[in-house]
């Protein structure tokens, strides 16, 4: 993990700009599992608690080569804190990105990779949730995850009950189906989403596909809102991708999803 301090300092510096501009407070979660990067903000106003988790990162060089380093080069769930314009933020960074987890020594290969929707990912990112609920008691939690990080949130809410609306961005919500179009490697077993539609199709979801994107394809997320049913909607825009323009159009975006409760 060493070998790619520099390149990930560098994007800690950028990932710190984003969060100083939108004042975020850095914190570092070093509870149950991973030590997860952190940022916070909360104004005292009245309104829920948006919680939201970060998609992979620079998990593969290539299809098929594991990065060293996945702290992401473009951190977007960051960039939809740093535009969400409520009282109550949480940023959640996956494990092992930014400083925070390069310094864990629990890190490998594999929190990043086949394994970065396991059991023990999961609970660690639930635990800065729960943890976070305490200091915010009166607050609606609204669970929001991009890429990789919707597959978190998911599985997250499907542990909770306290879980107001869950809002995925560009997420692969059917892990298997999304996996056999891209033609990626396999995960570890761990539950998916769609594991736990008994529990995740209580929970209603808001799900925002890009009709350009050929990293998660909207059929991929269609597949899924069709199996969780009522409880959850599919709004797909037109021309976004991957990463455009999620964050641009965040604010409205979010007011969206509040309305389709």
């Amino acid at each position: 993990m060493s070998a790619c301090s520099t390149g990930g300092a560098g994007r800690d510096e950028t990932a710190a700009g984003i969060a100083r501009a939108a004042s975020l407070e850095a914190a570092t979660s070093t509870g149950a599992g991973f030590d997860l990067q952190t940022w916070r903000r909360d104004d005292g106003r009245p309104g829920p608690l948006f919680v939201y988790v970060e998609g992979d990162g620079l998990a593969y060089l290539d299809a098929r080569t594991p990065s060293s380093d996945p702290t992401p080069a473009d951190p977007v769930a960051l960039r939809l804190a740093a535009a969400d314009p409520g009282p109550a933020v949480l940023y959640i960074a996956r494990p092992c990105q930014f400083a925070a987890g390069r310094a864990d020594p629990r890190c490998s290969v594999r929190a990043w990779t086949t394994g970065r929707f396991a059991a023990d990912v999961v609970a660690s990112v639930d635990d800065v949730v729960t943890r976070e609920r305490l200091r915010h008691p009166g607050r609606e939690l609204v669970l929001v995850g991009y890429s990789g990080g919707g597959v978190i949130a998911s599985l997250v809410a499907a542990r909770r009950s306290d879980v107001a609306l869950l809002v995925t961005v560009a997420a692969p919500l059917d892990v298997a189906d999304w996996t056999r179009r891209l033609g990626v490697s396999p995960l570890d077993g761990a539950p998916l989403p769609l594991d736990r539609i008994d529990r995740l199709s209580r929970v209603r979801t808001v799900a925002f596909a890009g009709r350009q994107d050929k990293v998660v394809p909207v059929a991929s997320v269609a597949s899924a809102v069709d199996k969780l049913g009522a409880s959850a909607t599919l709004i797909v825009e037109p021309d976004f991708d991957h990463r455009c323009c999620w964050a641009r159009d965040w604010p409205r975006l979010r007011a969206t999803a509040l309305a389709a409760r």
